[in-house]
């Protein structure tokens, strides 16, 4: 649970009157009051943790203070805070993702572990909970509901039975339940979900939603469970509809979506931003690095119109209001001294930022040192030897139907399903064109021998292998080639250097990212790591991915059984609505 009231409201008072010194003062800065949508000149005061004291009469005298901070031409916000992130996906450790995120202002993130938790159950609720209190800034957990994200469709490292929710919605730093992402379990009243929903409503606290394209009598049926919020809303109608219906829309900007301009159509079109929070939901670290965090999804939104203040406020009030976090996201009495001190709220240039009231960036730069010496969870590829035979696609016949996974453009994370005729030579499938069609093997990582083979059309390379041990949400390993020597050395890669990423090019690696740590994160620093995630968008270019500014992205989501319409796992080709697998062949000619 989260609590962020003062633990000694006497002395906070007597510091609001001035019978005990206050430890700082901001004079004469221009402060957002989230309550009024204005910048005003104000006094404000910070006894400890909290805010003691704002003053609005900038003409009256200043309390005694230990500290006085001149606010002249400055602006004082509230701290950033995300509505829904993965930090598994900025593909740095805990430590790391705060040293890159904390200079942009954002001080608490919504953090649903459903990456870390899939591939190492508890012991990766554990490792991300224990970040908390040695990092300045708060990384709070929304217990994933999604382990694995659909049963008896993939098998990921860990399945979570609802008892465990019995005590993990009650631990420290814990907000509430992660995305109920498997939406249409809600919706056929599933026991495990169902009970998993039931365990969160009897500790009343925050669900957190996952409804791509949910509309009409399905949306209300998904929002009747208690579910508050969405991420995934995309056109305008989408928008209209669930923000009509009561939803918290959380405008997710991340690597390679592009749904912003729509979503604030939709939204300037209602007229009303109260129920709008922004998400970083999968945004990388190298994302991060070029186009900022919180910090630059306010200036994207109001790049597409979104008022700026509304903006501003999207980005700090609102998710604690969404996520029943009290005494956080305003610049107030009693609440916490998160704040971000800039000097162009326009083009939103943090300068200093303090954490619980004390200094932790100064010009833009951390002034504290952290460290993170944990050795843990880096031993969790698993898979069996393969051969090539594993690799090849074997029919009878002159031809074959196959069913193919078809993205529906380059920039999309929804595929389709089509039936596409394939030449078979020595009882082997050939694609043909070859480069429109790759093959894809999704192989399990967690010792259950399960490997599903399929072929997908408009994935972005058109020769070689790329290898991927990050594929949501199960995070087994996929591998996208065009014959099988290629796929056999990427995945000997990805086996030697404990998961990642890798692209193989005539039998040779040309890229490789490791990521020791659960298969998913880097304990190098955010330059390293930068760098590395540069040098494997440039082997996907290389390989025939022009199309995609952040190419590595892409094969993450051939497996995200929850998302539209049809994807693969390690038990085969998905269709995502019906819940149920598919043969790859469906005639042979």
């Amino acid at each position: 649970m989260v609590d962020l009231s003062c633990n000694d409201r006497k002395r906070l008072s007597e510091a609001s009157l001035g019978k005990i010194v206050n430890d700082k003062v901001f004079r004469n800065i221009k402060i957002l009051n989230v309550f009024t949508k204005q910048w005003i000149l104000a006094h404000v005061y910070v006894y400890k943790k909290w805010i003691s004291h704002v003053e609005y009469d900038v003409n009256k005298e200043i309390l005694d203070c230990k500290q006085i901070i001149n606010g002249d031409n400055l602006y004082l916000s509230p701290a950033f805070v995300d509505s829904h992130t993965h930090i598994e996906s900025s593909l740095l450790t805990p430590l790391n993702y705060a040293k890159l995120v904390v200079p942009h202002g954002t001080l608490t993130v919504l953090e649903d572990a459903h990456e870390i938790a899939n591939v190492c159950g508890e012991e990766g609720l554990k490792y991300m909970l224990e970040s908390n209190g040695n990092i300045p800034m708060r990384q709070l957990l929304t217990i994933p509901s999604c382990v694995p994200s659909v049963p008896n469709l993939e098998n990921s490292g860990a399945t979570f039975d609802y008892s465990l929710y019995r005590t993990y919605l009650e631990k420290d730093y814990v907000v509430g339940l992660g995305e109920v992402m498997d939406y249409e379990g809600v919706l056929c009243s599933d026991e495990r979900i169902t009970k998993i929903l039931d365990e969160a409503k009897n500790k009343k606290v925050y669900i957190q939603g996952h409804a791509p394209l949910l509309q009409g009598n399905r949306l209300s049926a998904y929002l009747c469970n208690g579910i508050k919020s969405d991420h995934e809303a995309r056109g305008v109608q989408e928008v209209i509809e669930k923000y009509r219906q009561g939803m918290w829309i959380d405008i997710r900007d991340a690597n390679t979506n592009h749904n912003m301009p729509k979503i604030i159509e939709a939204l300037s079109e209602i007229g009303n931003y109260d129920r709008v929070a922004f998400s970083s939901d999968d945004r990388r670290c190298d994302v991060i690095s070029r186009k900022g965090h919180i910090d630059g999804i306010i200036r994207h939104a109001h790049s597409c119109g979104m008022p700026l203040i509304e903006a501003y406020i999207s980005a700090t009030y609102r998710p604690c209001l969404e996520a029943n976090i009290g005494n956080l996201g305003a610049i107030a009495p009693g609440y916490i001294a998160d704040f971000n001190v800039l000097d162009d709220i326009e083009n939103v240039h943090v300068k200093d930022v303090y954490f619980e009231g004390k200094c932790v960036v100064k010009n833009g730069d951390m002034i504290s040192h952290y460290e993170d010496t944990r050795e843990a969870l880096n031993q969790t590829v698993n898979i069996p030897d393969l051969d090539e035979t594993n690799f090849l696609v074997y029919s009878k016949g002159s031809k074959v139907t196959m069913n193919v996974i078809k993205f529906e453009s380059f920039s999309s994370s929804i595929t389709n399903l089509i039936q596409q005729t394939f030449p078979i030579k020595n009882e082997k499938v050939e694609l043909s064109p070859k480069g429109k069609y790759m093959f894809v093997s999704v192989i399990n990582r967690y010792n259950k021998g399960t490997h599903t083979l399929g072929v997908v059309e408009n994935f972005g390379i058109n020769h070689g292998a790329i290898a991927s041990t990050v594929g949501h949400d199960a995070h087994n390993v996929t591998v996208v080639y065009d014959n099988p020597q290629n796929a056999i050395v990427a995945l000997r890669q990805l086996k030697k250097q404990k998961g990642g990423f890798c692209a193989v090019e005539s039998g040779c690696v040309i890229a490789s990212m490791p990521l020791s740590i659960a298969g998913l994160m880097s304990n190098k620093n955010v330059a390293d790591v930068v760098n590395e995630i540069n040098n494997m968008n440039e082997a996907n270019v290389k390989l025939g991915n022009i199309y995609i500014e952040n190419p590595l992205s892409r094969i993450t989501i051939l497996s995200l059984l929850v998302c539209p319409y049809v994807k693969i796992s390690d038990e085969g080709i998905v269709l995502t609505e019906e819940k149920k697998t598919i043969p790859l062949i469906s005639e042979v000619i």
